[in-house]
């Protein structure tokens, strides 16, 4: 059961990653290494459905609180539909996972080792790709712990899987460049998928509530030249966070576009 839940709470943000906060932090070393971190906090999102009748979620199967660990290395080998490069690629990556239902607590955490710019741009490629290398590495993830005992059959794999943001997104890494352009024939498939004239009257229905999408970068050296004003540096230029409510985003997805020269 355990392995149940901790397999709801890696796939559920993946898919649904348009509908939480979420934070997404890039570390760019002098020697080209780093790490990219994506945080996903569900917390809003479980308080929401309790207003809307769901207070039996807590007590059901997710009922126990968790705080997990994984390794990518111990299942992308499962991964059936992954290239050598993919898994090579993905390998040293780790999930934590940590759910309290009863405290409206539910966040993922993936954490990205990169070896090279050219790795991160092999990353941010696959991630922002629907056939890509991390959904593969979660597929495989599903192979290995459906196999395990007491775990239910594994259910097809849905093909309107919800859409995310990130995806609408070109991003480009060179040393001295960091670039994230919208590109417009995914937005427009993501604007069909996501039904957004449907997304702004459930805007109003939420009221305050409010999520995030939040990028940090920190860059081995001083940003020269920045485009969009909404950015925010630090003193030393060296760190740049710009943060946008994800319902603007969804209706401006330039919000959250960047070129950044260091």
């Amino acid at each position: 059961m355990k392995t149940l839940r901790l397999l709801l709470l890696c796939l559920l943000p993946v898919m649904m990653l348009s509908c939480t906060d979420t934070r997404e932090e890039l570390t760019i070393q002098k020697n080209g290494k780093g790490m990219l971190v994506i945080k996903t906090d569900m917390g809003k999102m479980l308080e929401m459905l309790k207003g809307f009748g769901g207070k039996d979620m807590a007590n059901g199967e997710l009922d126990k609180a968790m705080d997990t660990t994984m390794w990518m290395k111990d299942y992308i080998d499962t991964a059936k539909d992954a290239t050598p490069e993919q898994k090579a690629l993905f390998r040293d990556a780790q999930v934590h996972v940590a759910l309290n239902m009863k405290e409206n607590l539910g966040k993922l955490d993936m954490h990205f080792p990169f070896a090279s710019l050219d790795d991160l741009q092999k990353i941010y490629t696959n991630m922002n790709s629907s056939q890509g290398g991390l959904k593969n590495m979660f597929n495989g993830m599903n192979s290995k712990m459906s196999a395990m005992p007491d775990q239910p059959s594994p259910t097809p794999e849905s093909k309107d899987e919800m859409p995310q943001i990130s995806n609408v997104y070109d991003i480009v890494i060179k040393d001295g460049l960091y670039s994230r352009k919208v590109n417009k024939q995914r937005y427009d498939d993501f604007g069909k998928a996501m039904k957004l004239d449907d997304m702004k009257q459930m805007g109003g229905m939420l009221g305050d509530l409010k999520m995030d999408y939040t990028l940090e970068l920190n860059l081995p050296r001083p940003v020269k030249k920045i485009s969009n004003p909404k950015a925010v540096q630090s003193a030393d230029k060296r760190t740049v966070t710009l943060t946008n409510d994800l319902m603007e985003v969804f209706q401006h997805p330039e919000l959250l576009a960047l070129e950044i020269e260091y």
